[in-house]
């Protein structure tokens, strides 16, 4: 019953793209949340980015989880900041509970949508604590020359980065 609930809002907010304003990406992914709540997915991706929008800030278990593969720089690292599986596991969700597909389908309605997601998650880093080392990712936003993922020490220096 919640479900079905959850699934025609769900349904609403994409009858109408693009998702052009934080608030509606908020909204959305935070529905989406419900559902995988309610389902008790965990160990996901979409599930993170759920988890990622609604905090001020990241250090929980599976966040720390995506804190190691950030560490990592690998080809994990670059589909998860490229919001590539978000885009995979959004699109297998949406298609799992017969809802349109066309914000993922459709780079334009795609595209619209991560930027507002990034707006978002400017203001919220993943955090690491441990032994009073204290490691943070972090989206921000270049004048004029798009967004930076960076990861930053205790004592502000920039350790890697990563322009998307």
């Amino acid at each position: 019953m919640k479900e079905d609930i959850l699934q025609t809002k769900i349904q609403r907010e994409l009858e109408s793209l693009p998702i052009d304003t934080e608030a509606r990406a908020l909204y959305l992914l935070v529905e989406i949340r419900k559902v995988l709540e309610h389902d008790a997915v965990t160990n996901s991706v979409l599930r993170f980015y759920g988890d990622w929008v609604v905090h001020t800030k990241l250090d929980r278990a599976f966040s720390q989880k995506i804190y190691e593969v950030l560490q990592k720089e690998d080809r994990n690292c670059n589909q998860i900041i490229s919001f590539d599986t978000l885009r995979a596991e959004l699109k297998a969700f949406l298609s799992q509970y017969d809802l349109p597909t066309a914000l993922v389908d459709d780079d334009i309605h795609w595209i619209a949508f991560r930027e507002k997601l990034i707006d978002i998650l400017v203001d919220v880093p993943i955090v690491r604590k441990e032994e009073q080392i204290v490691g943070t990712f972090e989206f921000q936003r270049r004048d004029g020359t798009g967004v930076e993922f960076r990861m930053v020490n205790e004592r502000g220096e920039t350790l890697g980065r990563m322009f998307i």
